[in-house]
């Protein structure tokens, strides 16, 4: 897909982008970075306008590689540039509000990503080249240069914001790029290979997708990377390889699916697999008929307490028996997965005969009440 009829170029040197995909394209083409690797600020608190009900967060369809917990109550997430923002029904009141003068308009949006200096080619903020000078304070500050996440590497920044009254409109994200690596009288050192992992969120999806969903090894991923460049000449495979955006080597993804490998095991459980596999793999594919998470305050009689699923494919239909018609309880679990999530195999005849349960239970005894169509 082409992202570039949806930049617009405004006065102040900033340019305007929807929400989503196009805003990391705009910024990963940008002349002055695409031999770059950004990182970002932190972003951990949730936002004060979320909390209070004026906007909410939507992930771009398909994204999958960020991580998700809870805190104190509160679920929280890591951030990415194409996050989407959108008003609800008090954000729009809000917006009215605006437009009118009554209430103020507030930021909603604001990130700041920089150049991470990889291969040491880029002025720091002290006027070393790749290096400080010896006299710079920075270096002995905590946190600076020796984690490799100081600021003071390099000038170039990407301030991202938007406002309340931008949500209203198409393109709701500003986009402002500052700073240079190199002053205008140094030469620029020959370009070299980013060896840590610099792929656009788009391309760690699909990987993401093609590992947990497929199964795929190190070397059946590096093959669909390679595909779009198979009537590339050399030099178009050359320089993806030295940004590192839309391919890397075999050493750099290998990295990128072990860390992803144990995230998965660490720090998500089977439910969060389940869920992922339900919203990213069946639903897109027409097998999903019901899906429900539980809510755990509601009662434990009630069906709402309980995850509900209830899916339509042949495999399941070879595993189950017949049952009752209308209400089914059932308590324990079956295996029947690679995911080691409880699985409950139900067939019941709907009134279109295509319908086929397949329920997963959580909390307490994994029981779970089906309805039938």
């Amino acid at each position: 897909m082409s992202y570039e009829n949806q930049i617009i170029y405004n006065n102040d040197n900033t340019v305007s982008v929807p929400f989503g995909r196009a805003a990391e394209w705009y910024i990963v083409n940008h002349p002055l970075l695409r031999n770059a690797r950004l990182k970002s600020q932190s972003r951990l608190y949730v936002n004060t306008l979320i909390r209070e009900g004026f906007i909410k967060l939507r992930r771009v369809e398909g994204a999958t590689d960020y991580i998700e917990w809870e805190t104190s109550g509160i679920r929280k997430s890591t951030n990415r540039v194409d996050d989407i923002l959108e008003l609800t029904e008090k954000g729009r009141s809000r917006v009215d509000n605006i437009r009118i003068g009554i209430e103020k308009d507030k930021l909603c949006w604001y990130w700041v990503m920089y150049c991470a200096d990889d291969g040491n080619r880029c002025q720091h903020l002290c006027g070393g080249i790749g290096t400080c000078k010896p006299n710079c304070v920075n270096y002995n500050l905590p946190n600076n240069l020796k984690n490799g996440n100081d600021m003071h590497r390099c000038s170039v920044r990407v301030y991202s914001y938007s406002r309340l009254s931008y949500l209203n409109t198409s393109h709701a994200l500003r986009i402002k790029i500052e700073g240079v690596h190199l002053p205008s009288n140094v030469i620029m050192p020959p370009n070299t290979q980013i060896t840590r992992i610099n792929l656009t969120r788009e391309k760690r999806d699909e990987i993401t997708v093609s590992r947990r969903a497929d199964h795929k090894t190190v070397r059946g991923i590096k093959g669909k990377l390679l595909a779009p460049y198979n009537n590339n000449g050399e030099d178009a495979l050359r320089n993806a390889f030295s940004t590192g955006r839309e391919v890397c080597n075999d050493k750099t993804l290998k990295h990128f699916i072990n860390r992803e490998d144990r995230r998965l095991k660490d720090r998500t459980g089977p439910w969060t697999i389940l869920h992922y596999l339900i919203v990213e793999v069946l639903k897109p594919k027409g097998y999903v008929l019901y899906y429900q998470q539980p809510d755990l305050s509601k009662p434990e009689e009630t069906a709402d307490r309980y995850y509900q699923l209830t899916v339509s494919d042949e495999y399941w239909l070879k595993k189950g028996r017949d049952y009752g018609q209308y209400y089914l309880g059932i308590d324990g679990k079956y295996d029947l997965n690679i995911d080691r999530a409880p699985v409950l195999s139900i067939i019941v005849e709907s009134k279109t005969k295509q319908a086929i349960p397949l329920a997963f239970g959580k909390t307490g005894r994994n029981r779970l009440i089906m309805q039938n169509n």
